[in-house]
């Protein structure tokens, strides 16, 4: 059996998820041999046991990259501005590469990557986790043999809740730009990019071409009092004219599974965060398929070392998310400002200590403009806003909310 020899990029925030799935997987399928922390005294407890298991600890990721050669890959669990860059050095290093999500903010970023993926032939796998389930892979093979027949619109909707806190937990959460950089933290970009992801990895899968945006009109919105968006729709339409709507908040009374409804010809079809999809065919058959609770995380990593060894299948490489990063530049483009949800349609409340902002009644919002196939401009809620479509064409620099 082949054990991958790994480094991490970024052992705190959600690189602790990373070190999770790792200590499962060590000497069974990888073995970690570097990490990299900026913030020694921060991580000293976690760098040291590390250490005592022949872990080497580098503060600068480039000094590990110069003196780490035999790494068979490195995972960059870092904050979404340094992603493009560290993966590029890497990759010119000569690492293949596992990118925690967003892979960038940016299309001209996303290009730069795959640019020198392909000169410098190297794998570079993109840690979208809600890729790998079973239900979802299975689903992806019904897509591309036809059985479902020829796909029409797929809907995706998302309602979760975030505390004030959330906001507060580093200098970037909730903001557009940060240093000069870009980040568009907000549900597109990092809590529910998931679900857009899929809905586009869908579409892909049904036709080359079929996940491509080729417009997207979008409306972004925030109730929390932050820079970017918490509550947003988005609708796309892709090349080969596939109709792709996205509803998201981080505003919502509770937490709900994220799902997604797909229209096809022969079926209308339901999965969704729990790993299970429902098939209702037309002819008056269903399938109900399960694939019950499983370690995401783990199985990214299962399916890099699988491909790297075995030449399995990449779930989710760069190529693909480059359809992700053009419909999130597409819906900051068209909608062009993040509109605040005025305070009379805004509930504040503390519970167990925590501050929670509630836009009112966003559920209900969601769920008649997501079945109605409408922007919340075009349902009769007083805070929408309108905006312009944005075409895609020949699309190559997002430059937006810089000085």
């Amino acid at each position: 059996m082949n054990i991958a020899r790994i480094g991490l990029i970024g052992i705190s925030g959600f690189g602790s998820i990373h070190l999770r799935s790792i200590e499962y997987l060590q000497g069974k399928m990888l073995d970690l041999k570097a990490v990299v922390a900026v913030n020694y005294e921060k991580n000293k407890d976690i760098i040291n046991k590390l250490s005592l298991n022949g872990v080497k600890y580098f503060k600068d990721y480039r000094q590990m990259l110069n003196e780490m050669k035999d790494l068979d890959f490195v995972v960059i669990s870092t904050p979404i501005h340094f992603h493009a860059q560290m993966a590029i050095d890497a990759i010119k290093q000569g690492f293949n590469v596992l990118l925690e999500k967003p892979p960038a903010v940016t299309i001209q970023d996303i290009n730069a990557i795959i640019e020198a993926k392909r000169n410098y032939n190297k794998i570079c796998a993109v840690d979208f986790q809600n890729t790998s389930g079973t239900a979802f892979r299975k689903l992806i093979e019904y897509i591309k043999s036809g059985k479902l027949g020829k796909i029409k619109t797929i809907i995706g909707v998302g309602c979760w809740k975030r505390d004030d806190s959330y906001y507060q937990r580093n200098n970037w959460a909730g903001k557009l730009v940060v240093n000069n950089n870009y980040v568009l933290d907000g549900t597109i970009n990092n809590p529910l990019a998931h679900l857009l992801n899929n809905e586009l990895i869908i579409a892909e899968s049904s036709e080359r071409g079929g996940g491509e945006p080729k417009e997207v009109i979008s409306e972004l919105y925030h109730g929390h009092r932050i820079e970017g968006e918490d509550t947003t729709c988005v609708k796309i339409v892709t090349t080969k004219g596939i109709e792709i709507y996205y509803y998201s908040t981080l505003c919502n009374m509770q937490e709900e599974t994220p799902y997604i409804i797909i229209e096809a010809e022969e079926a209308k079809i339901y999965w969704n965060y729990d790993n299970k999809f429902l098939i209702k065919y037309f002819d008056g058959n269903e399938e109900v398929y399960d694939g019950g609770k499983e370690d995401l995380f783990v199985k990214i990593y299962e399916n890099m070392i699988e491909h790297l060894f075995e030449g399995k299948e990449l779930y989710c490489s760069v190529e693909i998310t480059k359809n992700f990063v053009l419909a999130s530049n597409g819906a900051f483009e068209s909608s062009k400002k993040i509109f605040d949800i005025p305070s009379e349609f805004i509930e504040v409340n503390i519970k167990n200590g925590k501050k929670f902002t509630y836009i009112k009644n966003i559920r209900e919002i969601i769920k008649y403009a997501s079945e109605n196939k409408k922007l919340f401009s075009e349902t009769n809620i007083q805070w929408g806003k309108k905006t312009e479509l944005f075409k895609l064409d020949n699309y190559n620099k997002f430059e937006l909310f810089k000085n």
